[in-house]
């Protein structure tokens, strides 16, 4: 276990669980579920699953503007219910969302329902046991479970974000408890995401990704272009942030089914999204010519005089994952002022 003092302030609070749940919701510590006390003892044991000093910043998290370090982190792991051996992919989890483009101020303040998804590719999937298959966005895995749970936890409790008051979501949304899932390299016949981002196979890697909700596609269909008909009306909703902010990552998840039904098709992922940004372009006047509170149509993204659900074909995100299927695509609309980020898991 890592040796080095610990700066976070020690509470003595009655040894029994009702007090102890009941304490840490007074303080507005928890995401409403139950936490496992982040005791000294089991807060070195996770610090001991990456090693570094305890204070050092991995970094700063907005609204608060506060510092997310080693020791905060493991501190919120711990009462997400994480392994030690999880940490290297929390370090880059909060690495990938403190970069400026992800815009966590936005995702944490706003009042749409958006939460970080993280997607895990490379060894480190089976090294900790990240569920890539069937049920990959749960329920009934631990590492997926809580991953996400912590990562929820450190934007509460480092971040500031707290509901009714800092995060102004009007309606919030279950994938703020837990959104995180494995690629299914495996039963794929592409290149997986963090390849396609640049990385090698061999390298693990977190993609974060602000995704608004998640809508199912019903695909009982035999050809790629049923498919590509199928996602495209659910992604060619002109309410969704995409089309008013332009500024995002649409992410559609496919199954290994649907991968390679696509493949024999002829379709490399570059054409899917090509074939998608071309079947999602909307009419302009389609979209009503006034609002409540802004004016958006500075900001669409035009083609002649059709809406784009994003600025270009490049930006949207093609992932596989779950079972496999070729009947149910997940489309998750993007907060469209968010830029999804990869980085890559740092194991020791």
């Amino acid at each position: 276990m890592y040796q080095s003092s610990l700066r976070s302030r020690r509470i003595n609070v009655a040894d029994s669980f009702d007090q102890i749940q009941d304490y840490y919701a007074e303080q507005g510590w928890t995401d409403g579920l139950p936490v496992v006390p982040p005791t000294e003892s089991l807060v070195r044991e996770m610090l001991s699953g990456y090693g570094g000093d305890p204070s050092a910043s991995l970094g700063v998290i907005q609204p608060r503007n506060a510092q997310a370090t080693l020791e905060k982190l493991a501190i919120n792991a711990v009462m997400a219910g994480c392994r030690p051996e999880y940490m290297p992919v929390l370090i880059a989890i909060v690495q990938a969302i403190t970069e400026p483009e992800f815009n966590i101020h936005g995702l944490q303040t706003t009042t749409n329902p958006v939460s970080p998804l993280v997607i895990i590719n490379g060894p480190v999937r089976e090294q900790i046991g990240i569920n890539s298959g069937r049920g990959s966005l749960g329920p009934g895995n631990r590492a997926n479970a809580t991953i996400g749970r912590a990562v929820r936890l450190l934007l509460l409790n480092v971040g500031g974000a707290k509901p009714w008051s800092t995060d102004m979501a009007v309606h919030g949304s279950p994938a703020k408890y837990i959104s995180c899932m494995g690629e299914n390299e495996e039963d794929s016949v592409w290149d997986p995401l963090h390849v396609e981002r640049g990385l090698s196979p061999e390298q693990s890697a977190v993609t974060v990704v602000g995704v608004q909700g998640m809508s199912n596609c019903l695909t009982f269909y035999k050809e790629p272009e049923s498919f590509l008909n199928m996602i495209s009306s659910a992604m060619a909703d002109i309410s969704d942030n995409n089309y008013l902010l332009a500024a995002g990552n649409p992410l559609v998840i496919l199954t290994p089914g649907h991968a390679q039904i696509f493949s024999d098709g002829g379709y490399t992922k570059q054409l899917i999204k090509e074939a998608l940004f071309e079947l999602c372009k909307v009419p302009l006047d389609r979209f009503p010519k006034e609002t409540s509170v802004i004016t958006y149509e500075e900001g669409f993204a035009m083609d002649g005089d059709r809406v784009c659900p994003c600025r270009s074909a490049d930006d949207i995100m093609i992932a596989v994952s779950g079972g496999p299927e070729p009947y149910h695509v997940l489309y998750c609309g993007n907060f469209g002022d968010t830029t999804a980020v990869t980085r890559v898991v740092e194991l020791k």
